[in-house]
């Protein structure tokens, strides 16, 4: 489509902008689509000629094409928060995807239209916008199933096809009858890594694949909501929370950079009957003017917002040009870097970094030439702008992070240790740290990939020239003790504590290294340290360690301060019921060990060895026979290889004179391994022996017999 060159606020819409039929919608619905990772000049309604859209092609038809839009910040979380508070991000205080929520005290539109009488509903597509860090504010029906049973490491368990969360919104908006609405649908296509469905893979590149499966999901929803009859009398706008590098300025992906590709994105506003569709706005817009519009057009009143309603501008009312805020933390936070600040106008986009940079998008679209030199007074005034709005909302202390999200966030690509504060001072300019950040990435994905030896090559390679990069030494450290390389894993780790002596995760990662190799009291000397920043996982540790060591007394203490610092620790729940089951006390066992069983399914849902086993044993003992039945029953699903686990329940069975069912039981090891071993078998005929079932304890010898003849546990028959 053609684009046009506007330079002025007043001629941001083109010819025949019919002003009267740009207003408020009394009674429309409200539809807000994010598309995660999608910068503008990708699509075609933008200009990209490669790209295959066709539903947004259409809906842009539909709709007002904003041209000149862009994201207050280019991570998922402080872009959401913007976008649905109408507030920036100093004074929102969500500052990065790690460590930080949107507060209660924050207004979103959720909760403004909710007062108005609309029925509010969301459908989100990845972890990083799960309704625990406050976005959810307002919405009646929030779906954020995005974490499915299993391995909460792997991708798949971080983010679902977008198709679901089109698909629960769709449901939720078709059973709402004929009543008003704010929907709003994310879509986390086309986020890396970029794998887009075999029908998209002829694109150009992988990423174009993504935006049309996007594309696909957007066109899908869409026709639900015509099919339902929501469609027509709704305000749809369609937009993403930021762009990607693309290598543009040597960043991949996004996160540290502000420029274009980074923080531009699309934004097609399509309002009911299709008024004002055709048209291509130009004037500089930001994610809080949207909300602030989106406000305005539902007749809903806003007070106190960062953003201003492009309702007026739309009908061609003069009004002063605005400038819009960028913010770039992830580098201070993550790695030492200066934060980076941006303000773009409908022409101009200044940089706010250690090398300040300033760019006429009028002669330099790709932003490779700064003309700050030569205009130095608009770079102050655009400065001095920059820093009222950095005012509002000084930095702070982000809040300690349960290793388990950081874990499912580096999963998602967003690399770095816990966001942590930083002493303020000269910090290096990200600009020359890039390189080194993306060497870092592509060692991330070797490692992700199983090729430790290479990504530990690669992680040494990025040392030699970054050797104050701690989290590199700390994967480096990860990597080679995946590899067995126990003794250079260490060496890495007190690297990392050369250079950040109070690092936690080199204190834990040496205290476990040491506590395997039997020197307790160095791995508590490490545990300690990380007990300062992050007692919930030290004081776990610590208390594992004196289980080692046969000191209850101080497991119990141990384990005790870990639940106090965090509740939904299940080690920590699990070791104290343990302690207790040990020393006769089973009730008690048995609600530590319900406390771990809540924790693990809350928070990890991964397998806790013995869990149920132990709680099947306390039961037992305390008469209740069918619930210990239960028990062992789910030790055996999750675990169907646990010989402890098949004895207590043969013994069980065998008690109640279960016979038949006891013996199946036991023969059941031998199916729960995949290839069963003579110790198998042996262990078979041990617990029939134990079980006082003589004739089934002969009947496995003789068949190991046969398998083992030259094994002389067999010969007598066990």
């Amino acid at each position: 489509m053609r684009r046009l060159a506007v330079a002025v606020l007043s001629a941001a819409l083109g010819a025949g902008c019919g002003a009267p039929e740009v207003g408020p919608v009394p009674g429309a619905s409200i539809v807000l689509i994010t598309i995660d990772t999608l910068r503008a000049d990708r699509l075609p309604a933008y200009g990209y000629a490669a790209g295959a859209t066709p539903h947004l092609d259409r809906l842009a038809s539909e709709s007002i094409v904003f041209e000149s839009v862009y994201s207050h910040c280019p991570l998922t979380l402080p872009a959401h928060a913007s976008l649905l508070t109408g507030l920036l991000p100093p004074r929102h205080g969500v500052r990065d995807n790690v460590g930080f929520r949107l507060g209660d005290e924050r207004e979103t539109l959720a909760e403004r239209f909710r007062a108005a009488g609309f029925e509010t509903g969301a459908a989100v597509s990845a972890f990083v916008l799960r309704a625990q860090t406050g976005v959810a504010q307002g919405f009646a029906f929030y779906d954020d199933d995005v974490e499915i049973e299993g391995d909460t490491r792997s991708l798949g368990s971080l983010q679902r096809d977008g198709a679901a969360a089109a698909a629960a919104l769709g449901s939720w908006i078709e059973g709402l009858g004929g009543r008003r609405f704010f929907a709003f649908l994310h879509l986390y296509e086309p986020h890396a890594p970029y794998s887009p469905p075999e029908r998209y893979r002829h694109l150009p590149h992988a990423y174009d694949g993504e935006i049309a499966h996007a594309d696909e999901l957007v066109g899908r929803f869409l026709d639900r909501l015509e099919r339902a009859g929501r469609y027509a009398d709704a305000v749809v706008a369609v937009t993403s929370d930021h762009g990607e590098g693309l290598g543009d300025h040597g960043e991949a992906e996004h996160g540290v950079f502000l420029y274009r590709e980074a923080v531009q994105v699309p934004l097609l506003l399509r309002l009911p009957g299709g008024r004002g569709a055709g048209r291509r706005a130009a004037l500089a817009a930001g994610h809080v003017d949207l909300a602030a519009t989106l406000l305005d057009l539902a007749g809903v009143g806003a007070p106190d917002l960062d953003g201003t309603s492009l309702v007026p501008a739309l009908r061609g009312e003069e009004s002063s040009p605005l400038t819009v805020y960028s913010e770039s933390l992830y580098g201070r936070y993550h790695f030492g870097w200066s934060e980076i600040y941006a303000a773009s106008t409908q022409r101009l986009r200044y940089v706010r970094a250690p090398r300040a940079e300033l760019y006429d998008l009028a002669d330099d679209p790709g932003e490779r030439a700064s003309v700050l030199d030569s205009r130095a007074a608009t770079a102050r005034a655009l400065d001095a702008w920059l820093a009222a709005r950095i005012a509002a909302g000084p930095l702070h202390a982000p809040e300690r992070v349960p290793e388990d999200v950081l874990e499912r966030l580096r999963t998602l690509g967003y690399v770095g240790g816990a966001a942590a504060p930083v002493p303020d001072g000269d910090l290096p300019d990200p600009k020359d740290e890039i390189a080194s950040y993306e060497e870092y990435k592509r060692a991330l994905a070797l490692k992700a990939a199983g090729r430790l030896g290479e990504a530990a090559v690669a992680l040494r390679r990025l040392l030699d020239s970054s050797p104050g990069m701690v989290d590199a030494w700390e994967m480096l450290g990860t990597t080679l003790l995946e590899s067995g390389r126990t003794r250079e894993a260490a060496a890495a780790f007190e690297a990392a504590i050369r250079i950040a002596p109070t690092r936690a995760e080199s204190h834990l990662s040496l205290a476990r290294l040491h506590g395997l190799a039997g020197r307790i009291r160095v791995a508590a000397d490490h545990a300690e340290v990380a007990a300062r920043t992050e007692p919930g996982r030290a004081h776990e540790l610590l208390a594992q360690l004196m289980m080692d060591a046969g000191d209850a007394a101080r497991a119990v203490e141990h384990a005790s301060l870990s639940v106090d610092a965090d509740p939904e620790r299940p080690v920590s729940h699990f070791l104290l019921g343990r302690i207790a089951k040990k020393q006769g006390r089973c009730g008690e066992a048995l609600a530590a060990y319900e406390r771990a069983d809540a924790a693990k399914r809350l928070r990890s849902r991964a397998v806790l060895r013995d869990l149920y086993l132990d709680m099947g044993e306390c039961l037992a003992r305390l008469g209740r026979s069918e619930e210990a039945e239960a028990a062992f029953l789910r030790e055996l699903r999750q675990i169907p290889g646990s010989g402890r686990a098949r004895a207590r329940l043969a013994g069980l069975y065998a008690a109640q004179g279960r016979r038949r069912e006891a013996r199946e039981v036991v023969a059941g090891l031998l199916d729960a391994a995949p290839h069963p071993t003579a110790e198998v078998y042996w262990s078979v005929v041990r617990m029939l022996t134990a079980l006082e079932d003589g004739d089934g304890a002969m009947e496995w010898s003789r068949r190991a017999r046969k398998l083992f003849p030259d094994d002389p546990r067999f010969r007598t028959g066990g």
